[in-house]
Parts: structure tokens; C-alpha cells; sequence
């Protein structure tokens, strides 16, 4: 049997040095869904991410994924386990070109073995790849940036193309962080149907966010981290939830 779930956190504990980032935080992502992680700045959602992918390692809990633990997991196991991340400060390569950038991140790529070279298939292959890439850079708005440099385009632009290179993992998982901080008003809509696409495809996203009406747009589950898990639920439940208005919202979401 299958399991519904596709990230488990368990009875988490991280600190640093003295300083307690969060206790006990328990949660589950369902597979194909999109669960949004929101807390004021500070509360350990990007330590979290950084937790799944092996960066830190937990002082108390676990994490597991598909039923397996990653506790001993290395950054560089992260696709392994079909686990890819975008940063809340950009990271592209910023010499490379946009479409560069998503390129890169392709899996099975001819040429990571000199014999994937031998024969006319690779020129195949770097077609497809190309087209691929050119299509997710569409979907996101950004066909006619495909041939700038990455460190020359705005940054709210720079996260699109990195969200987009995550996406070219073909990871089933994404780990999200703020992924429309600095981004164009305009350009959210077209952000919030490329997410759904993607959970339609059945990928699993987690998404760090502050932006409460693109976590009311697009998430099934919402999770609020401020020292544990103060409120889970469904967006209309936790958005409308009083201890989390008091403690972190200010205001209620329509």
C-alpha cells in the first residue's frame, strides 16, 4: 500500500548554540498537496527546509520521507530522495543565462559520463531538455529573459527562474522558500497557476510564505511555526483562527 504521506516531521527540536529555534514541532505534508508554512521572521521555517535537505541536523525528532528517515542525509542527497529547494536569497549561477540556469538542473544529462556522448542521441536529448526548460520558463513569464545573464534581471525574476529550476529536477517534492518575496503584483496570478499545475501533476510542494492571499490561493494545508506548531489546518480555518491573528496575522484574511 501507497502511502498518503509524503513528509513526516516528528517531535522536532533545533537549537543554536543557546538559543532555542523551535520545540516539538510535529506535522505531516500529504503527497500532491500544497502545505504552507508561515510564522513571523525568526520562527524556523527556512531552518526547517534546511533540516529536510540535510544542511543542519536536528537535536530531537525526526524527519522522514515516503517512510524513510533522512536523518543522516547529506545536502547532496537531497535529489535522491526527489527532494528539491529553492532559497530565500537567490542562488543562480550568475554568469550563466536564464535558460542556463534551468538547464542545468535536468537530471540524466548527456555528458555526466563521456560514453553519453558517443553517437548522435545527446544532440536529441539537449533538444528536448531545451524545450522543456523554454516551457517552464514560458509558463512563468519569462520566455523573453530565457537569453540574459541571471545576475542582470530584478530579483523578484531571479526567483521565478529559480522555482522554475527546482521544477527541472523533476524532484515529486519541492521545498519552497518565499518564493514571491520581491515579485511583481502581476506577475502572482501567474505564479499561483503554476503552483496548482504542479500539485495537479501530482508534485508536493512546501511553500514558505508571507504573502497570506497567495496562502489562501493556493494552499490545502497551512502550518503556523512560532516556537512549535501553534495551528494547522486548512487555510479558511487557520487564516480565521483568533491565537494565530493575535500572534502573527494582526488581521483577519478574507
Amino acid at each position: 500500500m501507497i502511502s498518503t504521506t509524503r513528509l513526516a516531521y516528528e517531535s522536532l527540536g533545533k537549537h543554536f548554540g543557546g538559543v532555542d529555534v523551535f520545540e516539538d514541532v510535529s506535522f505531516t505534508v500529504p503527497a500532491g498537496t500544497v502545505t504552507a508554512l508561515i510564522g513571523p521572521n525568526g520562527a524556523g521555517k527556512s531552518t526547517l527546509i534546511n533540516l529536510t535537505c540535510g544542511v543542519f541536523k536536528a537535536e530531537r525528532g525526526r524527519i522522514c520521507k515516503d517512510g524513510v528517515a533522512l536523518d543522516l542525509a547529506r545536502p547532496s542527497d537531497a535529489l535522491g530522495h526527489s527532494l528539491a529547494r529553492s532559497f530565500q536569497d537567490v542562488r543562480l549561477f550568475g554568469t550563466l543565462t536564464v535558460l542556463e540556469n534551468v538547464l542545468v538542473a535536468m537530471p540524466d544529462q548527456r555528458g555526466d559520463a563521456p560514453w553519453q556522448l558517443l553517437g548522435s542521441r545527446w544532440k536529441q536529448d539537449e533538444r528536448r531538455n531545451r524545450a522543456t526548460a523554454l516551457e517552464l520558463l514560458e509558463r512563468l513569464g519569462l520566455a523573453d529573459d530565457a537569453g540574459r545573464v541571471a545576475a542582470g534581471i530584478p530579483f523578484g525574476t531571479q526567483k521565478l527562474v529559480a522555482l522554475a529550476r527546482a521544477v527541472a529536477t523533476g524532484a515529486d517534492t519541492l521545498l519552497l522558500d518565499e518564493t514571491t518575496t520581491g515579485l511583481e503584483l502581476t506577475r502572482i496570478p501567474l505564479v499561483l497557476e503554476f503552483l496548482r499545475a504542479l500539485r495537479a501533476q501530482g508534485r508536493t510542494i512546501l511553500l514558505v510564505e508571507h504573502n497570506m492571499d497567495v496562502v489562501a490561493g493556493v494552499a490545502d494545508q497551512v502550518v503556523v511555526l512560532h516556537g512549535t506548531v501553534i495551528a494547522s489546518g486548512s487555510a479558511e480555518s487557520v487564516l480565521h483562527d483568533e491565537h494565530v491573528i493575535r500572534e502573527y496575522l494582526g488581521r483577519i484574511y478574507a
